[in-house]
């Protein structure tokens, strides 16, 4: 057998951990594939707080910040945000900020959402939130 194809056996029997131990003594160069097919596999079993780490060791930074997100690990989505340029990021701020907004932490919210471009969603949010009238004018000065 094929070592890649028995470290594949290791993971669809949920023994994964095994796998990729067998793979960093194997070939340490597939270790980055495997985890990131690990991460997949547990997406696909709607498993995703515990995709996110794996997509995170592959280095598939976007995938992590989904998983995240599908997680509605928001802190985690946000802290891995932060990390990417701001135009690899830019789809992002807008559905942390309104997670935000949603957990009434609205100067996360307000932050997160002039990233996105957004400036009249925040002037939106205060409005909302019946503190338009310093807030707004803050955002409008940015």
């Amino acid at each position: 057998m094929h070592w890649h194809a028995e470290v594949w056996c290791h993971c669809v029997s949920a023994t994964c951990r095994k796998a990729v131990e067998l793979a960093r003594v194997v070939s340490p160069a597939s270790v980055i594939t495997l985890e990131e097919e690990w991460g997949d596999w547990l997406a696909s079993q709607k498993q995703m707080d515990a995709a996110i780490n794996h997509f995170i060791e592959a280095g598939s930074t976007l995938k992590a910040i989904e998983a995240a997100i599908a997680a509605r690990q928001f802190t985690k989505a946000a802290g891995i945000v932060d990390f990417l340029e701001p135009a690899k990021a830019q789809p992002y701020y807008r559905r942390i900020g309104q997670h935000y907004e949603e957990s009434n932490n609205r100067d996360e919210a307000e932050s997160y959402l002039l990233r996105a471009a957004a400036p009249l969603d925040a002037v939106e949010m205060w409005m909302r939130a019946g503190e338009d009238r310093h807030h707004t004018h803050r955002v409008n000065k940015r």
